[in-house]
């Protein structure tokens, strides 16, 4: 019996695991035999053959080019605008340059993997999953599914190993509560972050099942989150988690989650004639949002005495326990690689055979150059995104972050005296400091809006959804202009100690009121923008950033920024 086929943009087709129905263009050079658009038969092949179309070394070279140009272009512009801002405005070196280079080359590498998994391995099973599931399982058991789902994909996220390092920078003494989540309580942390995404998956689904407007989520979601981040603030001693947990809330809208949830629903959509061009738009708010309410949850839970462990010191005649090898680089992204993507793999695969009774491999039809087309078997997109999320954690940890860290940790010199950087304030301590240090992060933060590809993927969405009432320019200029305005705000919150509570109300306040009077589809578009913005580069550069600058200036923590 012939099974599913996944191919983006084209109809779901039945294609058996030993017969391939291949779709392919005649060449520039081919003559009409008056039988063009037909499918061209190539049966009984065996896993392990080749496709049908001969592939080439000089083919594999230039889609790997062409892969490699794509993340080059959204990484390293970002990066030489960081490490010219550390030698040319504050006249500082950066450390460890060399070995920054490599890394941040291996982060490319990594990304060009990891997304060619993305799109030929997990996005081909979860429509694959979103398809079958509602006609093979009851609405219960679907929303489980789609809970342990959202879970395991969060696990998998590239950018969310930058938040678990990031409380080398936080001090117990100042930030306690916060100190304990990203030490002692770094497992819960993960798994209430997993838990709100699951959770969002699971409400998604609904939503898509039910064609709810997300107006409606919206005006529940965003006072509940507020009301709860006002009284954790202002009634409990746990306010330090505050900008953790809504930076969290962007974390998750990352290159995995976004494009696997979505994929799950516009599965779910067609199963059940939802033909509605805004199928898939509202998850990425929703996800941004419910974690927050869970990792705010889980701080009110922590023990009163903060969970506080003895401190050890030398004073004392003992010695600290040396760090174990798999907490090491290159063995800690390793581990970590493996522990992410393996059990969101194997629960897939177990949902495809015993939900669906589907034992049958997932094609995936890819394009080469020179018009050729050829099926590979899910699996090899999965391997690549293993080996992907490895290699780009490792350029994450000894790259991104540390780029991020060292130019953190140098930028208040720029308005405020540093003890490693002589001659500090640079631009002295009133207002021309801070200003070069605002212009420099919006700059920072528009930047990495522009290079950021999903966001370029939603704009031409929204234009053709509007027949061009906004063009693609328009959405990403304007998204870029407010995340670079929410990075400089995020800054001065940091430097002037502004609650961010000041900054989050009067913001959502605003959001909240402009949502009222406007269309459906131009709400889900706002809303969704924040989401696709935080990919796997801008997250760790900025996190990085913000917990450098908090460390130099002396402050509880320098999370808030992403949010």
């Amino acid at each position: 019996m012939p099974r599913v086929k996944w191919e983006e943009g084209h109809p779901i087709e039945e294609v058996p695991l030993k017969e391939v129905t291949l779709k392919s263009g005649k060449d520039s050079g081919e003559e009409d035999d008056g039988a063009g658009g037909a499918a061209q038969q190539v049966v009984f092949r065996t896993p392990g053959e080749g496709d049908a179309e001969k592939v080439t070394t000089g083919d594999i070279v230039k889609m790997a080019k062409d892969k490699l140009w794509d993340q080059f272009k959204g990484v390293m512009p970002v990066c030489v605008f960081l490490a010219g801002f550390q030698v040319a405005v504050l006249g500082q070196t950066l450390p460890g340059a060399p070995s920054i280079a490599v890394a941040l080359v291996l982060a490319i590498v990594g990304l060009a993997l990891f997304n060619f998994g993305l799109l030929c391995g997990l996005m081909p099973l979860g429509e694959k999953l979103g398809q079958g599931l509602p006609h093979a399982v009851s609405q219960t058991t679907l929303l489980i599914i789609a809970l342990l789902l959202g879970v395991a994909v969060t696990l998998a996220e590239p950018a969310l190993g930058v938040v678990k390092t990031a409380g080398s920078l936080i001090t117990e003494v100042k930030a306690p509560y916060l100190y304990t989540l990203l030490h002692q309580r770094q497992d819960f942390l993960v798994l209430a972050v997993a838990g709100g995404v699951g959770a969002s998956a699971s409400l998604g689904m609904l939503r898509t099942r039910h064609a709810w407007s997300l107006k409606r989520l919206v005006y529940v979601l965003v006072p509940f989150t507020l009301v709860l981040s006002l009284f954790v603030t202002n009634y409990t001693s746990r306010g330090d988690v505050l900008g953790l947990a809504w930076d969290l809330g962007a974390v998750t809208t990352g290159p995995v989650t976004v494009p696997l949830v979505i994929a799950l629903g516009v599965g779910v959509a067609g199963a059940g004639h939802n033909a509605s061009p805004l199928t898939g738009f509202g998850v990425v708010t929703l996800a941004s949002l419910i974690p927050v309410d869970f990792v705010l949850v889980l701080a009110l839970l922590l023990p009163h005495k903060h969970g506080r462990r003895p401190m050890i010191s030398s004073e004392e005649g003992q010695s600290i326990d040396p760090v174990a090898w798999y907490d090491e680089t290159p063995y800690m992204e390793i581990v970590a690689g493996i522990r992410a993507l393996v059990p969101l793999v194997m629960l897939m695969y177990a949902l495809k055979k015993f939900a669906l009774k589907d034992p049958y491999e997932v094609l995936v039809p890819v394009e080469l150059p020179h018009s050729k087309t050829v099926h590979l078997p899910v699996r090899r997109g999965l391997w690549a995104a293993q080996i992907g999320i490895i290699v780009f954690n490792i350029g994450l940890t000894n790259g991104l972050s540390k780029l991020g860290a060292i130019v953190g940790g140098t930028t208040p010199s720029a308005f405020t005296a540093v003890d490693s950087v002589k001659g500090s304030p640079i631009y002295g301590s009133g207002v021309a400091g801070s200003a070069v240090a605002c212009i420099f992060v919006y700059m920072l933060g528009f930047g990495a809006t522009l290079a950021e590809p999903a966001l370029a993927t939603l704009a031409t969405t929204v234009e053709k959804l509007t027949d061009k009432g906004l063009t693609q320019r328009q959405v990403v200029l304007s998204v870029a202009v407010g995340v670079g305005t929410g990075t400089a705000l995020g800054l001065l919150k940091i430097i002037w100690g502004i609650p961010l509570m000041y900054l989050l109300v009067p913001g959502y306040a605003i959001a909240l009121a402009l949502t009222v009077p406007s269309q459906e589809v131009y709400v889900c578009v706002a809303w969704d923008s924040a989401g696709v913005t935080t990919g796997p580069v801008t997250v760790p550069l900025v996190i990085s950033l913000g917990l450098g600058i908090g460390k130099a200036v002396g402050v509880a923590d320098g999370f808030g920024i992403l949010s």
